[in-house]
Order: C-alpha cells, then structure tokens, then sequence
C-alpha cells in the first residue's frame, strides 16, 4: 500500500483510493491524479483496498477500479460507505473514457489512455455527491 505522504499542501483535499493491480497503470495514474490536486491511497487489490477502507482515517471520497474488483467492493461500499463513489473502468482505454474534467489542463505526456477523462469522471462523481 502506498498512501501519499502527508504534506500540508494536500490536507483537506478529495482523497481517491486508486485499485489496480498493474504497477505502472497504477503508479502513472495516482502520479496524474496527485497533479491535479487530489489525495491518493493506492492498492494492488480488493484485499487491501477492503483494508484500506475500513483502517484509514482517510475521507476517501472516490474508489477508482477496474470492473472486476470494483464489482467485488460495490457491495460493501452500498451498505457500509454509501456516499464514496466508484469509478469502474475495464481497460485504461476504458478508464480515460469513464473519466472526464479534474484538472482544467491534461497531462504533458502521451500514454496509452487518457488521464484527463479520467479525472474528469471523479470531478463529475465529487460533483453528484455535494449536492
């Protein structure tokens, strides 16, 4: 697991807890997310994210996933942590296309998916749940 480290630059901000399983998707994309101001708490898979959700002091506001373990948290997050949204995404294709409007400017670097989505998908899902 690897929650960001505590900076008082990004205290109080949105907290996103990023499930997947991939090292590199998952690094890149809590990288991007972590430019566009969000906090992230990382995990490899549903176990930890299960961990992560019932330990941390965190206000996680959104689980980002892919189906598979995203179908195995909806559930638990229905009954137990009504108002944290989740973000299912099956490919990171798929998850730039689920994923619309966080930061006002993308990412400098060409990937196979597109952040930018992406973040925009959690700032629509943050969006829905203030109101």
């Amino acid at each position: 697991m690897n929650n960001t480290a505590t900076r008082p630059d990004v205290r109080g901000l949105d907290t996103v807890l990023l499930l997947e399983q991939e090292v590199i998707v998952r690094a890149s994309l809590a990288e991007y997310l972590r430019s566009c101001g969000y906090r992230v708490l990382e995990a490899h898979s549903s176990a930890e994210a299960f961990t992560i959700l019932q330990e941390s002091a965190e206000n996680i506001r959104v689980v980002l996933s892919g189906a598979q373990d995203g179908f195995r948290l909806s559930g638990w997050l229905k009954t137990h942590r009504p108002k944290i949204k989740l973000v299912l995404a099956a490919t990171p294709e798929r998850a730039a296309q689920a994923a619309a409007g966080l930061c006002d400017a993308g990412p400098h670097g060409k990937r196979p998916y597109d952040p930018q989505l992406l973040a925009q998908r959690i700032k629509a899902h943050l969006a829905r749940g203030a109101s």
